[in-house]
């Protein structure tokens, strides 16, 4: 990754370049884009975002797939731009995640009024899925079949943790080639204050009371306890040298078992908040 990175940072020719091809892999466009913005500001990130978006336009209008997707995909780079410039003028984590979780909130509701034909197209779409699977499966009970409300959630907790997933990877490669070693410091120190945290967590818990088609918006406002979460327990292996194979485990229970490894991340995100667990843990070892 480190030779990836240093060949975005040779020039602007190269970083286009990275940005153009890097859609065929995970998070390779956006976090060039994170890198570049980072490094040199938001002109530079924006040129680069344009490269990036060229295959995605030539997709929307040649491919007989879903434009709505395509356009999803265009939004994440535009906000891989905003989330990057927050986190370049704040040097603030909290104040860049809680601005993605807003920014992310509002380009989905965006969509549900701008592009509402295809919006209702997709949901469509996606009830007949469902409804056919019932049916082959011959459930007694009618099961639960996503809605307009449950898409654009859903569409703003992918762009969300995609945008921050994305910008560590950006914040990853900038510790890499200037700043090696701080890349860890500062993402095992990540987490929310006290306030924020309880403030999200009680929305989080409110929204567990709403019907189903509401649940991915309660999961939207858990993202940052969960990166905060995850924070902490890289720092909690780390400190203590215990073994990668923990977060081996860690990963492999969010594969596997998303729902339950989640809440547990999300609880110890609001803990580590309140009680400033990293303190505890080093009294705790010095004893």
């Amino acid at each position: 990754m480190r030779a990836l990175a240093e060949f975005i940072m040779r020039g602007r020719a190269q970083a286009c370049i990275v940005a153009l091809l890097g859609n065929i892999f995970p998070f390779i466009s956006p976090a060039a884009i994170g890198l570049v913005t980072l490094r040199k500001g938001s002109i530079e990130g924006v040129i680069v975002a344009m490269w990036a978006v060229l295959p995605l336009i030539g997709t929307f209008y040649l491919s007989e797939g879903s434009q709505l997707l395509t356009l999803v995909s265009v939004a994440a780079l535009v906000m891989m731009v905003v989330s990057a410039n927050v986190l370049r003028l704040s040097a603030s984590w909290q104040l860049t995640m809680l601005v993605s979780v807003g920014v992310g909130m509002v380009t989905a509701l965006s969509f549900g009024g701008l592009f509402a034909p295809a919006i209702d197209e997709f949901v469509q779409d996606v009830a007949n899925v469902f409804t056919q699977m019932a049916e082959e499966q011959e459930l007694q009970e009618t099961p639960f079949i996503p809605g307009r409300q449950f898409i654009l959630g859903l569409m703003a907790w992918m762009l969300t943790l995609s945008a921050i997933a994305s910008l560590l990877v950006s914040r990853w490669w900038q510790a890499l080639l200037y700043n090696p070693g701080g890349f860890q410091q500062e993402f095992h120190s990540l987490s929310l204050d006290s306030r924020f945290a309880l403030m999200l967590l009680a929305a989080v818990i409110a929204g567990m009371f709403l019907p189903s088609e509401y649940k991915p918006w309660s999961q939207l406002l858990s993202v940052p306890l969960l990166i905060c979460g995850l924070a902490m327990i890289h720092h909690a292996v780390k400190f203590l040298n215990v073994g990668g194979q923990w977060l081996g485990l860690l990963y492999f229970g969010l594969v596997f078992a998303g729902s339950s490894t989640a809440i547990l991340l999300v609880s110890l995100g609001v803990a580590d908040s309140i009680l400033n667990l990293r303190s505890r843990l080093a009294a705790f070892k010095n004893r």
